[in-house]
């Protein structure tokens, strides 16, 4: 059977990743690499590993990344809650790529997927710094050649709960009226893009391997809905939707403390 590590697990898209990943049953274990815990009380919560970390010293916490198939990052934040822009950078992108090393260096002989919440227009060549880190993010964990490789690049995040920003829940509302009339290509809700993370663990590739046998697929804000609603892959029939209820308990809870 498969088993997860989630960065980002504490953050508006990773809370609900990690209860899709436990939900569904697919997974043996599913382990929570951040630093502070979650107060998950839903379906086969005893498969759930949380490791806490300083994202500084990651080093010291080799171990919770072997025997994983599977790594999902979850992670960001933004320029104003890192500081400046070094300090972003170095969230948002080193910590991301320093965990990644150690996934891939402590699974050698593993045929991993790694799935990467990334960002609508990420390009290392963009003048934006935002879009430039998430886009040299993608750049260099390609470089380490993963056997698969699930990149998604939602549009604006929606219904992000504890997480919301002021700004961003003004720009949601006239992305959920953009997505009536551009189907579904302008922002997604956190629940969803949750779903599509876990989901695309349970399907073949329709992309074709590469020159070195690898594969890195790219999915966009329309086909991460399309992949959310889907029914027919086993393990998400029912589409979880009592493990949702569970999982938006924990968020209310995070947003009181």
């Amino acid at each position: 059977m498969s088993s997860a590590l989630v960065i980002g697990s504490t953050g508006a898209t990773g809370i609900h990743v990690i209860g899709e990943l436990l939900g569904c049953g697919l997974f043996e274990k599913v382990t929570s690499v951040a630093r502070s815990e979650i107060d998950y009380q839903g379906p086969n919560k005893e498969r759930l590993v949380q490791v806490i970390v300083d994202f500084e010293k990651i080093e010291e916490h080799k171990d919770a990344f072997k025997g994983h198939t599977h790594m999902f990052s979850c992670f960001g934040t933004t320029r104003k809650l890192a500081g400046s822009a070094e300090n972003f950078v170095k969230i948002d992108h080193d910590y991301v790529i320093n965990a990644t090393k150690i996934f891939k260096e402590q699974n050698p002989d593993s045929k991993l997927h790694f799935i990467l919440l990334s960002s609508s227009g990420a390009s290392s060549k963009s003048p934006f710094l935002y879009m430039k880190t998430k886009g040299q993010i993608e750049d260099d964990i390609i470089a380490m050649k993963f056997s698969r490789l699930s990149i998604f690049r939602p549009g604006a995040l929606l219904d992000r709960g504890h997480d919301s920003r002021f700004l961003e829940t003004i720009g949601c509302v006239f992305a959920k009226g953009l997505n009536v009339v551009t189907f579904d290509r302008s922002g997604i809700p956190v629940t969803m893009l949750a779903k599509a993370l876990v989901r695309i663990t349970q399907l073949p590739s329709e992309e074709k391997p590469n020159e070195e046998g690898n594969i890195v697929e790219a999915l966009n804000n329309k086909q991460a809905y399309e992949l959310a609603k889907r029914t027919d892959i086993p393990g998400f029939e029912d589409d979880n939707a009592n493990n949702t209820a569970v999982i938006e308990e924990v968020v209310e809870e995070s947003n009181k403390q």
